[in-house]
C-alpha cells in the first residue's frame, strides 16, 4: 500500500513538473523506487534526476524536470554535521542510524549517512529534508555510548572513503553467481545457492536469477556477505578468463 501511495504521488510530481515547466522533488527514495521514478518521468513525458547530498548516495531526491536540470544546490536536502568528543566514545553508523530513527521521523525524510571529518576531527553527515533540519539538531543529543551535538552545516562536507577493499578477480563470465562466488570468496554452488534462497539482492531488488549479466557500477548484496560494487570489467586474461575490479564494503 505505501509503495503505491508513493507511486501515485511521483506520478503527481511528474506531472506538476509538466504543466508548470519547473522542477518538483520528491522525499528521499530507497534505491529500489528509482525505477518506479523514471517510470513515471516516461509517462509524463518529463525528465528525472537524483541526487542525495553527496556522490554515490543511496537513497535520493528525484527531480522531475522538462529542459534543464537543477544544480545539486538546488535540491531541497541540507546536511547535518553530527559531532562527538572521541576521547569517550566513537559511534558507528548503526548507532547514528538508530539514534537518528529513534527521533520517530519518517524514514522518507532523511538520507544517507556518510562517516567525515571537520576541523580535522571524526564526525558525520547526515543528509535531510530542510524542514526537518531544525528539528534533528534540536533533539538528537546520543548516538550509542556518545554524546553528540548536531548543527547544519554551512561548509562543504569533507567525507571519508569508505571502509572496505579493492578486489581484482578473473571469472568465467560476468554472470551474477560468477562474480558474487569470486568476490565473496564462495564456491559457484554457494553462490547459486544463496540467490535461489533470495539471499541476494542486485541494485537493491532481490534477484533470483544466478545468470543474470552484470554490468560496471552494479551493487551485489548478499545477507551475511555483505556488500560489492562491480566497478569495472578490464578484459579478459591469458586463460580467457573476464577480469573483474570490485570493492566490498566493511572491515
Amino acid at each position: 500500500m505505501m509503495a503505491d501511495a508513493l507511486n501515485k504521488r511521483m506520478n503527481e510530481l511528474a506531472l506538476r513538473a509538466s504543466y508548470a515547466g519547473e522542477p518538483c522533488y520528491t522525499r528521499f527514495l530507497e534505491p529500489s523506487m528509482e525505477e518506479a521514478a523514471r517510470a513515471a518521468a516516461a509517462h509524463a513525458g518529463v525528465r528525472v534526476a537524483f541526487w542525495g547530498g553527496c556522490p554515490d548516495a543511496e537513497r535520493c531526491v528525484a527531480a522531475f524536470y522538462v529542459d534543464e536540470g537543477p544544480e545539486a544546490s538546488e535540491y531541497p536536502i541540507a546536511a547535518l554535521r553530527i559531532a562527538w568528543n572521541a576521547k569517550f566514545a566513537n559511534p558507528g553508523h548503526r548507532d547514528l542510524l538508530g539514534a537518528v530513527m529513534g527521533l520517530g521521523i519518517d524514514r522518507e525524510t532523511t538520507g544517507d549517512i556518510v562517516m567525515g571529518r571537520y576541523h580535522g576531527a571524526d564526525c558525520a553527515y547526515l543528509f535531510a529534508l530542510p524542514e526537518m533540519a531544525s528539528y534533528i539538531a534540536a533533539n538528537l543529543e546520543g548516538a550509542g555510548r556518545a554524546s553528540v551535538r548536531v548543527s547544519v552545516a554551512q561548509e562543504e562536507p569533507e567525507l571519508l572513503p569508505p571502509e572496505g577493499e579493492a578486489l581484482r578477480v578473473t571469472v568465467q563470465n560476468e554472470r551474477l553467481d560468477a562474480v558474487l562466488a569470486a568476490t565473496c570468496r564462495l564456491s559457484r554452488s554457494e553462490a547459486q545457492r544463496l540467490i535461489a534462497a533470495g539471499l541476494v539482492k542486485l541494485n537493491h531488488a532481490p534477484c533470483l536469477r544466478a545468470d543474470a549479466r552484470l554490468a560496471e557500477g552494479d551493487l551485489i548484496s548478499a545477507r551475511g556477505y555483505g556488500r560489492v560494487r562491480v566497478t569495472a570489467f578490464l578484459g579478459e586474461s591469458r586463460r580467457g578468463r573476464r577480469i573483474v575490479s570490485a570493492f566490498r564494503y566493511g572491515k
